[in-house]
């Protein structure tokens, strides 16, 4: 046997300087409670890691709630589309249905036909004592642009159920 002599291990940022244990990625030290420096380099890494996160989110959000939502054709939506969001231009070929609780409105239902088919439209609740309060109801003959998401069933026709009151434009609808 050799005695050769335990070689010393250089302090690097994942061993302690006072205590010389390994502590790796910690500020300090769980034996002695010192503190242990950082190499620069990492510090930044951490720093820029959250600030590219928090941009990254930001730009997410802008361009999601920036984006024009494209037009949907009626005679398009298949059952997969279950639960989509989309949005609808047509003219609305009835007046609408009102449904009413003791006086206090719950329920509107219309139509809306375009050129490759027709689709049931559904407010519920607040949004369609809102629809009601503003007189914004659609009639017979009039041009409307909805979003909101679709319900496919098996073996039933497509509906699409309104989210918010403001998603009914009555009148100038571009496609």
């Amino acid at each position: 046997m050799t005695d050769d002599p335990v070689p010393e291990v250089e302090p690097t940022a994942a061993v302690c300087p006072s205590c010389n244990r390994y502590i790796g990625p910690a500020g300090r030290c769980p034996y002695c409670h010192s503190d242990a420096p950082k190499p620069l380099m990492l510090r930044v890494l951490r720093i820029g890691s959250v600030v590219l996160a928090v941009a990254g989110l930001v730009l997410l959000y802008l361009a999601v709630t920036h984006r024009e939502l494209p037009v949907q054709e009626i005679g398009e939506i298949t059952p997969l589309m279950n639960y989509a969001y989309v949005r609808l231009v047509g003219t609305v070929p009835r007046d609408c249905y009102v449904g009413d609780d003791d006086g206090v409105v719950d329920y509107v239902s219309f139509m809306v036909k375009d050129a490759t088919g027709s689709i049931r439209v559904k407010a519920q609740g607040d949004v369609a004592l809102k629809l009601a309060e503003s007189e914004r109801l659609p009639k017979r003959g009039m041009s409307i642009d909805v979003s909101g998401s679709l319900n496919v069933s098996q073996g039933r026709k497509p509906e699409m159920r309104l989210q918010a009151a403001r998603q009914l434009v009555i009148g100038d609808t571009k496609p």
